[in-house]
């Protein structure tokens, strides 16, 4: 590998400051620094543009503001972003040997040996081989509605039904006891998003070990934690046991929330090693040396951890509190958005939003008239709530 320099060489922008021309790359992100998300937040919130402007005239929603992605606005943080500008340098090679270095420094952090852990690009692309891998005709998945589809839609396009299991009413959860009995000799695998999404539910831990010990002995269970280490109690919340208990338990992980990375691709199944070999076939591309760096940097920064965790509560307990005041009923929720009612269809919602430059959640059947918020920056969600109670006046006339 070629010899590692403190920082990399920029390239030639004549009169502009360093500083300066580190945010024409991008580079500045997390603590008092900016990224380029931070920098089309402040285009959408009236700041002085820090992105391409002439890209903007061409693609205007580069400066709306997004809150339909579920993306952590609080990072990456001030460690990730020096070694992502220390290692760009490096990225001209593949990671495979950084690929499998952090394979082992996360199966440390779980507890579980190397060959318990598949990486892949995001949480969708593990959901995906899942799905593929036990997508064919004749079979059935069991999962409820409205959750997460990637892994459903996978398995679906291959021939397979889904067995869809009805949320519970009002509260919107998981109904395990009927997911229990909707397996049949017919189902390959059970989906279970916890906490959820879109409703952000999620639950106990008690009751998830008792389904995935009743059930795992007859079918693989997933278990999509995505959302999970956002909690405090993540350590008491997650089910990794079941896994180093040899039983039939995969679990789900990703950088893309707690860690801040989305943008750079790396999630991971936690799972019995018989299974995760024959979903390593199906994978068509490695991962990218960057998102591998940063990802092995992240699991480090433990203070990060605590203030992306802090301020997506914060940030919750706000938009909570606005629907509160506004009459507008939502479900408390566990991950980093909260699903709340809107009185209309949920087109017709975020056509509204998007003429205010706001990107809002998509539809999640049967609830139509309900859209998902993503926790944004402060200042993100400030105009957020300014659109909210305009569209909420215009309602009451």
């Amino acid at each position: 590998m070629p010899e590692k320099t403190s920082t990399p060489a920029l390239p030639h922008l004549p009169n502009i400051s360093r500083r300066t021309a580190l945010r024409s790359l991008g580079l500045f992100a997390g603590s008092g620094l900016l990224g380029l998300g931070t920098a089309r937040a402040q285009d959408a919130t009236g700041s002085t543009p820090l992105v391409d402007t002439s890209a903007q005239a061409r693609y205007p929603e580069l400066s709306f503001i997004n809150l339909a992605g579920n993306e952590n606005p609080f990072g990456p943080s001030r460690r990730v972003t020096m070694t992502l500008m220390r290692e760009a340098a490096n990225s001209s090679r593949y990671p495979f040997r950084e690929t499998n270095i952090l394979r082992d420094e996360i199966a440390a952090a779980e507890g579980v040996p190397p060959d318990h852990i598949l990486i892949g690009n995001g949480g969708d692309e593990v959901l995906g081989f899942l799905g593929v891998e036990y997508g064919k005709p004749g079979v059935e998945i069991v999962a409820t509605q409205p959750t997460y589809l990637q892994l459903m839609d996978h398995a679906e396009r291959r021939g397979a039904k889904i067995r869809w299991v009805a949320a519970t009413k009002p509260a919107m959860q998981h109904d395990l006891a009927a997911m229990k009995a909707a397996v049949n000799d017919h189902t390959a695998l059970v989906y279970i998003c916890n906490p959820d999404t879109p409703s952000g539910t999620m639950r106990t831990p008690a009751e998830i070990e008792a389904f995935c010990r009743e059930v795992a002995p007859r079918v693989p269970v997933v278990l999509d934690e995505v959302y999970l280490d956002l909690l405090d109690d993540f350590s008491e919340q997650t089910q990794v046991g079941l896994v180093r208990e040899g039983l039939s338990v995969l679990i789900c992980r990703s950088f893309s929330k707690l860690h801040a990375l989305a943008g750079h691709r790396i999630g991971y199944l936690i799972g019995p090693p018989s299974i995760l070999q024959r979903l390593e076939r199906h994978r068509l591309s490695g991962l990218n040396f960057l998102g591998v760096a940063c990802a092995r940097e992240s699991l480090r920064d433990t203070a990060f951890h605590l203030f992306s965790r802090r301020s997506i509560r914060d940030g919750r307990a706000a938009l909570g509190a606005l629907l509160d005041e506004l009459g507008l009923p939502y479900i408390p929720s566990f991950g980093n958005f909260i699903f709340h009612s809107t009185g209309t269809p949920i087109r017709e919602f975020q056509d509204y939003m998007r003429d205010r430059r706001l990107f809002v959640g998509r539809p999640f059947p049967p609830y139509d008239e309900w859209v998902r918020i993503s926790i944004g920056l402060p200042q993100e969600m400030r105009v957020y709530e300014r659109a909210l109670r305009e569209w909420h006046a215009s309602q009451q006339t």
